[in-house]
């Protein structure tokens, strides 16, 4: 089987330690993964802090970043096929705060993504609050703030990846149509920034039911030749790999045959497994 690779889960509801680690890797081999980068949140760790601070982030147990960097390499000298990675939030204005928190460790790759919007947590599935703001406020200028920040992800050549590109959607809560013109910032944005977009599995896990990005964005990235990610999101065991079948119909059905994968943050292709290869 052509190999795979999950470019994107979380340790975070474990301890790091190689069992933990290691039952993530299993849930991802059964489904022909053989790469794994992972992808801690900045907002982990004491030093992100600079980045993103407010009660929720506070909220958490912050660690130390070279606990986090210092175990990984640890794991891949042991022999196991890993890669270090962060998700790293864009936050409009702090962009020497995020270059300087990047270059504390040696990272293969650094996905850019946009979880706040001015300071409202908009992807809290199931809590009152977020649902509350959802209800208040006008969609499509949710989506058209959505979309600006992530155009300034893209175009501040901090990261390599821009992760879920339409997470926006995940509620299932869509402007009245036509919207797509509202992405166009965006989509503009990566193609000429040169960074690659990861196709992320866990929105069929979310009240939208259907991968980041959505076929028609994903086949306006194809048109534009971005370059794509696969990544499962996950942060349990269970789910590291899942819906990689899914994700590699999507991509061959949007006209993709290559994925990227990274190396101390320079990119190398390799070819997807065609979908009767694949294995859910």
């Amino acid at each position: 089987m052509t190999p795979l690779a999950d470019y994107h889960f979380h340790l975070e509801r474990g301890p790091y330690t190689r069992d933990w680690l290691e039952r993530f890797l299993a849930a991802g081999r059964a489904r022909g993964v053989t790469e794994f980068g992972v992808t801690e949140h900045g907002h982990r760790f004491v030093e992100g802090l600079a980045v993103l601070d407010n009660p929720w982030v506070r909220s958490h147990h912050l660690l130390r970043l070279e606990e986090y960097a210092g175990f990984v390499g640890r794991m891949a000298a042991e022999g196991l096929p890993l890669r270090l990675g962060l998700e790293m939030d864009y936050v409009s204005g702090k962009e020497e705060e995020i270059r300087d928190f990047l270059s504390r460790a040696p990272f293969d790759f650094v996905l850019g993504s946009v979880h706040w919007l001015d300071g409202w947590g908009f992807d809290f599935v199931g809590d009152e609050a977020c649902m509350a703001e959802w209800e208040r406020r006008d969609r499509r200028q949710v989506f058209a703030r959505y979309f600006e920040l992530l155009a300034g992800a893209a175009s501040s050549g901090l990261f390599d990846v821009i992760g879920h590109a339409d997470l926006v959607k995940i509620m299932g809560l869509y402007p009245s149509p036509p919207w797509s013109d509202l992405a166009e910032p965006a989509i503009g944005a990566i193609a000429a920034a040169g960074v690659a977009v990861e196709v992320n599995t866990a929105g069929l896990r979310r009240p939208v039911g259907e991968m980041y990005p959505g076929e028609w964005l994903l086949r306006r990235f194809r048109e534009l030749g971005v370059p794509v990610t696969v990544g499962s999101d996950a942060h349990e065991p269970e789910d590291c790999g899942r819906d990689f079948d899914r994700a590699v119909d999507l991509l061959w059905s949007c006209g993709y045959r290559e994925y990227t994968v990274f190396r101390r943050r320079r990119r190398e292709s390799r070819p997807l497994p065609r979908p009767k290869e694949s294995s859910g």
